[in-house]
Order: structure tokens, then C-alpha cells, then sequence
């Protein structure tokens, strides 16, 4: 059970007082989460004697498109914690130094990046659970409907965290920029 490991070593790291995982990580891995669910509501699918080579020949190319996004998702839990480093390497500039302001912007800009590209990705994975809900097995919707609650709880925890990051900028342009995008990401929740 080499899954239940890993499973619970990420929920040890995010309880611990360190400050990466944190709920950027949080958000990305619930959306992959999401993401691998109905990848295996799809495979579950396309494996039942039952099924038309049709569906089943769709389902394998959404499932090949999921596991993209998968792959992308999962990549930005690491990217968040990076995303955090840079912040705090801007921090330790000296508070004369003139590059500071533009590298804790540009630091700012970074941290809240990683969750607006989580949410657009777990936006991309609804998307094709709203081509193939229709293909997928009854037995096995409620992993399709939980799929879409963990990618939604994804969008929800990276909007805070875009939040989180906005309320920091100093660039007016940038805090309009990204109020654009959660209002679109929060339609998807």
C-alpha cells in the first residue's frame, strides 16, 4: 500500500508547522485528486464488457487528456512550495536596496500565478468531465461527482491563495488582472 504512504506523509507534511505544503499545495492536490478520479471513472468504463468500442474509444482519448492535466496539476503542489522560496528570497533584500519593491512584486506575482494555473487546469478537467459524464458507467458516477467537488475545492482553495498574495501587490494592473480571473474561475464552482 505504497499509496497510503505517500498519502499519509503529504497529510504529516501539511499538519506540520512548517509553512510549505501549505494550502497552495493543498488546492493543486485536491484538483489532481479530482483529476486521477475520473481518469479511473473512465478506465473503470472503458474496462466493462458492456460498453460500446465508440465510448470506449472516446473514454481512452479523455483519459490520455486527463492524465496531461493530471501530470500538470500534480506538478504545481512543488511548484507552490518554490513559488513560496521566492518569496522569502525577495523578502531578505535589504530594505534599501531599490530592486526590492519590483522583486516582491514580481515574487507576489509568482505565488499567486501557481494557483490561478492550478484553477485553470482543474477548469480544464471539468471540462472534460462534462464531455464524458454521459459515457461514464452508473456504477461508478459517484467517483465522476466527487471528482468534480475535489476539483471545485481546488479552484475554491486557489482563489484564496490568489487572494492571499493580492492583497500584497503593489501594481494596481496586477490586482485587476487576477480579480478577472477568479471571477471567472469562482462560475466553475
Amino acid at each position: 500500500m505504497e499509496w497510503f504512504t505517500a498519502a499519509q506523509h503529504f497529510t504529516k507534511a501539511l499538519a506540520s508547522a512548517e509553512p510549505t505544503p501549505g494550502g497552495g499545495a493543498a488546492a493543486a492536490h485536491a484538483a489532481a485528486m479530482g483529476c486521477a478520479l475520473a481518469m479511473m471513472a473512465a478506465g473503470t468504463t472503458v474496462k466493462r464488457k458492456n460498453t460500446p468500442q465508440e465510448v470506449k474509444t472516446r473514454l481512452d482519448k479523455s483519459i490520455k487528456r486527463l492524465g496531461s492535466l493530471k501530470t500538470q496539476l500534480t506538478s504545481y503542489v512543488q511548484k507552490d512550495s518554490e513559488a513560496y522560496s521566492a518569496y522569502l528570497t525577495a523578502t531578505k533584500l535589504p530594505k534599501d536596496d531599490l530592486a526590492r519593491p519590483q522583486a516582491l512584486e514580481q515574487a507576489l506575482l509568482f505565488a499567486a500565478s501557481v494557483p490561478a494555473d492550478t484553477a485553470s487546469a482543474a477548469i480544464e478537467v471539468l471540462k472534460e468531465i462534462d464531455l464524458i459524464k454521459e459515457d461514464i458507467s452508473v456504477v461508478i458516477m459517484s467517483d465522476i461527482l466527487c471528482a468534480r467537488y475535489l476539483l471545485q475545492a481546488g479552484i475554491r482553495c486557489s482563489v484564496e491563495n490568489i487572494r492571499a498574495n493580492m492583497m500584497f501587490f503593489q501594481n494596481e494592473d496586477n490586482k485587476n488582472l487576477f480579480e478577472k480571473q477568479i471571477t471567472n474561475f469562482l462560475t466553475w464552482c
